[in-house]
């Protein structure tokens, strides 16, 4: 880029050197010009003063001798049918004042008393040498102007392609999907530019990573806390308060669940054992299943992997789970079992309490058969279904309720 600024700056120089030389020339022609003309006619009104007092032809030469015009042989005084000097004119054919062209110039004729005084003024016309120099200047300058353009029309282009390609990089900065990748720059300087805006990209979804990453482990360190929370409001029975709070603990939920739905997952495809997840969730349910009295039981043989992020199904056993603490009394037994057969998993919750009268209706998103929100089955239903499974509200073997959920196995064509 520099050599290309550099050369652009020599070619304009060139173009106004020559222009400004070439005018030069020009004013110095008309300037030799005028100054000709005025010298001719100082010499000519000298002469015309002496021809005035003197006819003597003696004296009239030396007075023509004295002046520049006179030397040169432009200066004559006509008396009498008589001419001292060069003359350019018929004696007499001329009444003064007067400014006669002829060949090479013109002539300035002016009256003295009886005589008559003309003095030759040369015409100053560029000749052949200043023509070809001018020429040679202008065209010396019209060539480096048309040579700056055509560097700058073939080493400008590629670079302003660079700096488009660039802009909508950056452009892409701050958005979810990741910048185009630039390709090779045209000039170090551009390809200087794209590595800062692609270190910029780099840093700036780092930053934006971390902070998805804090803000899921946030919901996830409220999801334990919230759930408890939930199941002790279940038993401060009914009311207006009552029914606020639990209003307000669910909306809570329901904001968690939002933001951990929003959290970035790992590089790839979403994945995770289900009996992994299980596992790891019981450990805060079964804590709380010894606490109510509840026997309960778990029975997962890993792996069993489905093509679901492990915040998801977390979510979805944590739904499940509680709305088997929030719909049974305390010490009513339930179990969960993962079984993975012929390329689907299944995750089973059985209770040991009354079941669901409606199964179709809880189910649905907001409609709850009990005194719940309605989005504990409705939030499994959506995560089963986007894997391309199934969701079953049955009787249990235990005598209450069985949620049945079936996911396709992650990589098998089931």
């Amino acid at each position: 880029m520099q050599r290309l600024v550099l050369r652009l700056i020599l070619a304009t120089a060139a173009a106004a050197v020559a222009a400004v030389t070439a005018t030069a020339l020009v004013v110095h022609l008309v300037d030799e010009r005028d100054r000709l003309r005025a010298g001719s006619e100082a010499d000519l009104a000298a002469l015309v003063s002496l021809a005035e007092v003197t006819s003597d032809r003696e004296a009239l030469l030396r007075g023509i001798a004295r002046t520049p015009a006179g030397r040169e042989g432009r200066l004559a005084v006509h008396l009498d049918g008589s001419t001292v000097g060069s003359s350019r004119l018929d004696p007499g054919a001329v009444v003064p004042p007067a400014e006669v062209a002829v060949g090479g110039g013109i002539v300035l004729v002016r009256a003295a008393g009886a005589a008559t005084v003309e003095v030759f003024v040369p015409g100053v016309a560029p000749g052949s040498a200043e023509l070809g120099l001018a020429a040679l200047l202008l065209g010396a300058g019209a060539l480096a102007a048309a040579a700056g353009a055509v560097v700058a029309a073939r080493r400008v282009r590629p670079v302003s392609t660079d700096l488009a390609e660039l802009t909508e990089g950056a452009a892409a900065i701050g958005h979810d999907d990741p910048p185009p990748v630039p390709g090779p720059m045209a000039v170090p300087e551009t390809a200087a530019l794209g590595a800062a805006l692609a270190s910029l990209s780099a840093r700036f979804a780092e930053a934006r990573s971390r902070e998805r990453k804090l803000a899921a482990d946030l919901s996830h360190r409220l999801r334990t806390p919230l759930t408890a929370l939930a199941l002790d409001a279940g038993g401060i029975g009914d009311g207006p308060a009552a029914e606020r709070v639990k209003q307000t603990i669910a909306s809570l939920e329901s904001d968690v669940n939002a933001l951990i739905r929003a959290a970035p997952t790992a590089d790839g495809p979403a994945r995770c054992d289900v009996a992994e997840v299980v596992r790891l969730r019981m450990g805060f349910w079964a804590a709380l299943a010894q606490h109510s009295g509840r026997p309960c039981t778990v029975t997962a043989e890993p792996p069993a992997v489905i093509a679901l992020a492990e915040d998801d199904l977390a979510a979805v056993v944590d739904a499940l789970l509680g709305n088997v603490f929030r719909h049974t009394p305390d010490g009513t037994a339930f179990a969960v079992t993962v079984v993975r057969h012929a390329g689907w998993v299944s995750l089973v919750v059985d209770d040991a309490g009354l079941g669901v009268a409606d199964p179709a209706a809880a189910l649905s998103r907001g409609v709850s058969t009990g005194d719940g929100t309605g989005l504990g089955l409705a939030i499994a239903r959506d995560a089963v279904e986007a894997t391309g499974g199934t969701i079953h509200v049955e009787r249990a073997a235990l005598g209450g309720a069985r949620v049945r959920l079936r996911f396709a196995e992650a990589g098998s064509s089931a």
